[in-house]
């Protein structure tokens, strides 16, 4: 069947009166097997009518305008079918979906009208089933009903299907009757052996007997299932091997699929490709994808991405929507061929038409990071919503985050919230990590530390290494819990050793501070090292540092500078200073003023406060610029309302020596009180030295 990539095979129109109707239709017609031999002679028609979309919510204002959303599932769908009641030809919601799909998207002949209650043109308003957008269109183009009453139930879900097929009933139901009897053979014999077996022979196994009987293979396969879904993996294989000995291609997939897993038997790749050869050999698609996916990820054969390409296309060629999208991944990241985001989009779309949740993610990756194609938010969402209404934890994640970031979509915090949470009661590891940033920052929610450190303790069991480097970090500065750096450094070294460059960079300033641990120059600059080669902006800010004071290192200005401007490059502040600081003192070149006064107002137009103290000294010293002391006290002044200690104790300076001010001793004093408050040694130095005045 041409699906011309609807994601949707049907979209169930109906009342809420009648959801009981809607939800058994949709899950009949998502559980109806294709009988095998209208296979046979349409190889074209798909095996499952999978997705169908049925809304459980109102998503029509009342006025009867639709939302954005349910447009979108309308124009998803191949078929529109309406559950015809009085109840539905009076709800504003079936209304307005029917009168959308007829007048705005023009599928009139798309609409199947299931007639479950009522009668249609009957003129009596009380048990008229047909909705305006019906009765208003002349007879010609008027969609014929299917009346559950006149056909029974049988027989008006078999027209539902022919219709959505686009065959004939009368093609359709012959091939529909020979399935039923066909599987009616297997558990009539099923049946008849119990009954023996009940009667006469209740010392034998069912097993046993049906296997003398007959040694059906279906029956041997059936029972294959029936133990296997009820957990007794050892009776299923045993049933599968009897099946697999008569060359049944599903068993030997099945049976494959139990020595992958290693359930019932040792895990055993070698097996399971054996039996994944057999089925694929006999133009099994699912063996041929499975088969596929081992040659991609080397499983029990050497990684060959040619060998996993040929299978899947061998599979994707019947419409197996897994190996499609795996193909796609294989174009994308340009693995056994040439990297081509068309090919890759093209096969995503494929798979993503056949409700393919993880093609439809994909897409919505594609659209995310414009691979391929022009950014696009606003489509990433809509490939993320298919994929997330389908269960994929990972478009939910997602999802969540468009919400979060405000993406193509007005930031909604609460929004975000909730598609973290599906995600994360999936156990979605990045979305426990982002709920847990929400209550750490309190985003759409009241800040919580103690959830937030709960939620990281999940992903961080899972090893995410964001949520370890975070709970490190919540230690460390005792948020939720009381402070505690060795813990800190236990969380952050769990991080650092899967390349988490912050945790790197954070356990190279625990080493430098010796917090939590003995200092050590020498274990700091190692973990500098590893998260400033990871491009770490802070880490190289503070390699330089390192560098500059010959701190676990020779003292080397050069390479200070060279990793400094590394992390300016990035926009870091402190670089910036830094390298102000560094061309104004002259270390390792000649004062260049010019060039520190440059990167000192860069730094301050970034917010940088201690370079605002740095520009007031060289105004106060007259450093590449006229000696201005009114210029420097107010940039000292700036500073110091910011907590820079040495604007305190320089504000001080200036008031204990009268520049640019009348001298006042008292000032003084308070001034270089507040700077020895913090640690100033100089402050404390000169507050010494005018002990006798100072009270």
């Amino acid at each position: 069947m041409e699906t011309e990539n609807f994601s949707y095979y049907a979209f169930i129109s109906y009342s809420h009166n009648d959801k009981e109707i809607a939800q058994k239709l949709q899950k009949r017609l998502e559980h109806y097997h294709m009988p095998s031999k209208l296979l046979e002679d349409h190889p074209e028609l798909p095996k499952k009518l999978s997705p169908i979309f049925r809304d459980e919510s109102d998503l029509v204002a009342r006025d009867g305008t639709l939302s954005d959303s349910l447009k979108g599932y309308l124009k998803e769908s191949n078929y529109l079918i309406l559950i015809c009641s009085p109840s539905s030809a009076h709800s504003i919601y079936v209304g307005a979906e029917v009168d959308y799909f007829i007048n705005e998207l023009g599928r009139v002949d798309r609409i199947i009208p299931l007639i479950v209650d009522g009668l249609p043109h009957s003129k009596d308003p009380d048990i008229e089933c047909f909705p305006p957008a019906i009765l208003e269109l002349d007879r010609e183009h008027e969609p014929l009903g299917i009346d559950l009453k006149t056909f029974g139930k049988r027989d008006a879900f078999l027209r539902v299907i022919a219709t959505l097929l686009r065959l004939k009933y009368t093609d359709f139901k012959p091939r529909e009757d020979e399935e039923r009897k066909r599987r009616a053979k297997i558990f009539a014999s099923i049946a008849a052996v119990l009954v023996m077996i009940i009667g006469v022979l209740a010392w034998y196994s069912i097993e046993t007997f049906i296997l003398m009987e007959s040694n059906d293979v279906n029956a041997q396969f059936n029972f294959g299932v029936i133990y296997y879904n009820k957990g007794d993996y050892v009776k299923a294989r045993e049933w599968y091997e009897k099946a697999v000995a008569q060359g049944y291609a599903h068993a030997q997939f099945n049976l494959g699929v139990m020595y992958y897993h290693g359930q019932g038997v040792e895990q055993d790749y070698a097996k399971a490709i054996e039996l994944y050869e057999k089925a694929a050999a006999q133009g099994y698609a699912s063996a041929q994808n499975n088969l596929g996916y081992m040659y991609y990820h080397g499983q029990g054969v050497e990684q060959n991405y040619v060998k996993a390409r040929e299978l899947y296309e061998k599979a994707a060629a019947q419409g197996h929507s897994d190996a499609q999208n795996n193909l796609g991944e294989m174009y994308r990241n340009g693995e056994g061929v040439k990297r081509d985001y068309a090919k890759a989009r093209e096969w995503y779309e494929k798979a993503a038409s056949l409700g393919n949740d993880s093609a439809q993610y994909n897409l919505g990756i594609m659209y995310d990071a414009g691979l391929g194609v022009e950014q696009d938010y606003v489509k990433a969402r809509e490939w993320y919503e298919k994929a997330a209404f389908l269960g994929n934890a990972c478009a939910q994640n997602n999802l969540g985050y468009i919400y979060d970031a405000g993406l193509g979509v007005k930031q909604d915090y609460a929004k975000a919230m909730e598609w973290y949470e599906k995600a994360a009661t999936k156990g979605h590891a990045s979305a426990q990590y982002n709920i847990g940033n929400m209550y750490r920052l309190g985003y759409g929610v009241e800040r919580d530390y103690t959830k937030a450190i709960k939620w990281y303790e999940e992903a961080a069991a899972k090893g995410h290494a964001s949520a370890q480097s975070n709970l490190g970090y919540m230690y460390r500065n005792g948020l939720g819990v009381e402070k505690n750096y060795i813990k800190a450094i236990e969380w952050y070294k769990k991080a650092a050793s899967k390349g988490h460059a912050s945790a790197q960079n954070n356990l190279g300033y625990m080493y430098e501070h010796g917090q939590g641990v003995e200092k050590d120059y020498t274990k700091a600059i190692e973990w500098y090292r590893k998260a400033a080669a990871k491009g770490h902006a802070l880490a190289q800010n503070n390699l330089g540092y390192m560098y500059e004071h010959g701190q676990g290192v020779e003292k080397d200005y050069t390479k200070a500078i060279e990793w400094y401007m590394r992390a300016v490059v990035q926009g870091n502040v402190d670089a910036q200073n830094n390298l102000g600081y560094i061309y104004m003192k002259g270390l390792g070149t000649e004062p260049n003023y010019t060039k520190a006064m440059n990167w000192y107002q860069i730094a301050i137009a970034n917010g940088h406060i201690t370079a605002q103290n740095n520009v007031a000294y060289m105004y106060e010293n007259g450093l590449g610029v006229k000696q201005d002391y009114a210029k420097a006290m107010e940039l000292y002044q700036k500073a110091a309302s910011q907590g820079v200690s040495r604007a305190q104790y320089h504000i001080g300076y200036l008031y204990l020596k009268g520049f640019g001010v009348p001298k006042d001793n008292e000032k003084a004093i308070e001034w270089f009180r507040k700077a020895a408050e913090q640690g100033d040694e100089d402050a404390k130095t000169e507050l010494e030295k005018l002990s006798p005045q100072v009270k």
